[in-house]
């Protein structure tokens, strides 16, 4: 099933923030962190990690694909999730998205991403503007 929605959290004193209840399942105990160029953060399940990264296993057969993967998979991070639903955001993780305290979580299809309120308002835009051009291939 994929990931889809948009929720409001708080990023806590033990930078903690809480995973929505209708994804939890579907993550499983563990997730995976990765620091998106986007400048906010990816998770994904364990399984939808390794499909990610299925295509990366050739380029450990040359000296420039082994460095562009130490650079992949130093911005990784594997993260479980307390009984209560919530993760601990890594240090390094909360520096690179620049979160505060309001963070939002996006189900975008195959991973959620978690975006500083503010990072994400600017990015995003108003999208009351958007048309069903936009989207030519989906019917509405």
């Amino acid at each position: 099933m994929a990931y889809f929605g948009e929720y409001t959290y708080t990023l806590d004193a033990a930078n903690r923030i809480i995973v929505p209840s209708r994804f939890r399942e579907q993550l499983g105990a563990e997730v995976v962190i990765y620091k998106a160029i986007e400048g906010c953060l990816f998770i994904y399940d364990t399984p939808g990690f390794e499909t990610v990264i299925a295509p990366l296993k050739a380029q450990s057969r040359t000296e420039l694909g082994r460095e562009k993967m130490r650079r992949f998979f130093s911005d990784v991070s594997l993260v479980s999730l307390d009984r209560n639903g919530r993760l601990v955001v890594p240090a390094e993780c909360i520096e690179h998205a620049a979160l505060k305290n309001d963070v939002i979580i996006l189900g975008v299809y195959n991973h959620l991403e978690v975006w500083d309120k503010t990072a994400y308002e600017a990015q995003i835009g108003d999208k009351t503007a958007v048309a069903a051009d936009d989207y030519p291939d989906v019917e509405f």
